[in-house]
């Protein structure tokens, strides 16, 4: 239980269930693996809230490269994924077979993306509006990775384009809500919302509410992975 109480996750639903009720839908933009210290206690909470229906999260570039992985494909173990395989490969061996086939089972049911009454998208890295309600490998690649100039940032990650600044915003736009991208604050532009603070940074995590038009945080305890010039503040 001590380190089960540790997943800022699950310290954020239950954050939100408190203050907003029970029946709060939560959906997360992914990437709820690597870097971290319990990898597979958070995938475990994400399937048991996605079989409460409580829960859902949309494709992200880290579970989809762990899934490919656990199916035997060839994938460079870095950025953090190490974590996650140590962790899995600590299992005894009795125990992996039936692990790794209750993960593919759970991912095979991830949507790409989601559409939310017509007027919320979700998506790991974001989507452009002519992608929306479509799919493919163009797709899918920019819902899960975005658009990157081959280059990386002081901080080192790879730099990345910014999609929402080219949006066109008509009366009947959705709002967009993603993550991948780590900003130190929500980033809102366009009528879209990147929501991912970098929790693993030591920063925080965010949640957002699109019908209030507010935001929810929990902060980091500690700096659980970091980039070589990688440098975050937190009050705690």
């Amino acid at each position: 239980m001590a380190s089960e109480i540790q997943i800022k996750l699950k310290e954020l639903t239950e954050k939100i269930w408190k203050k907003y009720g029970e029946d709060t839908f939560i959906i997360s933009v992914g990437d709820n693996i690597d870097r971290g210290d319990y990898n597979l206690k958070t995938i475990d909470y994400c399937i048991e809230l996605y079989n409460q229906g409580r829960f859902i999260e949309v494709q992200s570039n880290h579970m989809d490269k762990f899934v490919r992985w656990l199916k035997g494909n060839s994938v460079s173990i870095s950025h953090g994924m190490q974590k996650t395989v140590e962790e899995f490969l600590s299992l005894p061996e009795f125990a992996r077979k039936e692990y790794r086939q209750k993960i593919l089972d759970y991912y095979s049911k991830v949507p790409l993306y989601l559409i939310i009454n017509n007027n919320v998208v979700v998506a790991h890295a974001g989507i452009k509006d002519d992608m929306i309600g479509k799919t493919g490998k163009k797709v899918k690649s920019f819902v899960l990775y975005g658009e990157t100039t081959g280059r990386y940032t002081p901080e080192g990650f790879p730099e990345r384009l910014d999609w929402t600044k080219k949006r066109k915003i008509k009366p009947d736009s959705p709002k967009i809500v993603y993550g991948h991208v780590v900003f130190e604050e929500p980033y809102i532009n366009n009528k879209c919302y990147g929501i991912d603070t970098g929790c693993v940074f030591g920063n925080k995590l965010t949640a957002y509410i699109p019908d209030l038009e507010t935001f929810e945080f929990v902060n980091a305890k500690k700096t659980y992975y970091s980039f070589p010039a990688l440098s975050w503040t937190t009050k705690n």
